[in-house]
């Protein structure tokens, strides 16, 4: 079983690494960690807001839990897991003690990936990913088709158009009746 770092902005949207991740990984056993890195407070009583709560409690809506159920649903043969961890600390040593901490194996920081700031306090992660010492997971390996396999082709079948003329009682009147080949693509989603 693999522990897999990905980077979060807490959006929906951050959690398509998640899944491309799993597609890559099918066939393996993976934790997803969900990762977001703040700069380090000055005080002690910074850590929490004037609510004692981390700083990521409100940008982690319903909708980004459904998300990452919606994730985990989907690939549950590949993904046993999915929890959300932050670090306080901007350095390679604290990233590399977070690493160590929580057994992280592999990062996800593909090279389109772009760090979204969320927060007044948050650090891009990617700096800390290149000097953390784990393996980096750049891209993503595409599905593989079987050989030999056949590709359906779409069926093509035979509908008849209608031309209509308007007479001048105000009533429709067929024109002309011809058959034209329809092409109907199946098991789309």
């Amino acid at each position: 079983m693999r522990n897999v770092l990905i980077p979060t902005d807490f959006s929906v949207a951050s959690l398509d690494l998640a899944d491309k991740t799993a597609q890559s990984l099918e066939g393996e056993t993976i934790n997803i960690i969900l990762f977001h890195a703040f700069e380090m407070p000055s005080f002690e009583s910074d850590l929490y807001d004037i609510r004692g709560k981390l700083p990521y409690a409100d940008l982690v809506t319903e909708a980004f839990r459904n998300g990452c159920k919606r994730v985990k649903l989907q690939h549950s043969k590949t993904i046993r897991s999915i929890v959300i961890r932050h670090q306080y600390g901007n350095t390679a040593a604290v990233f590399r003690n977070f690493a160590d901490a929580n057994d992280i194996d592999l990062i996800v920081c593909p090279d389109f990936y772009v760090f979204q700031a969320v927060h007044p306090g948050s650090v891009n992660p990617i700096p800390m990913f290149q000097k953390g010492g784990v393996p980096l997971m750049k891209e993503f390996k595409s599905k593989k088709k079987v050989a030999g396999e056949p590709v359906q082709q779409p069926k093509a079948i035979e509908r008849t158009v209608v031309e209509t003329l308007l007479t001048k009682e105000n009533h429709y009147a067929v024109k002309e009746e011809h058959p034209i080949p329809v092409h109907i693509r199946q098991n789309t989603v």
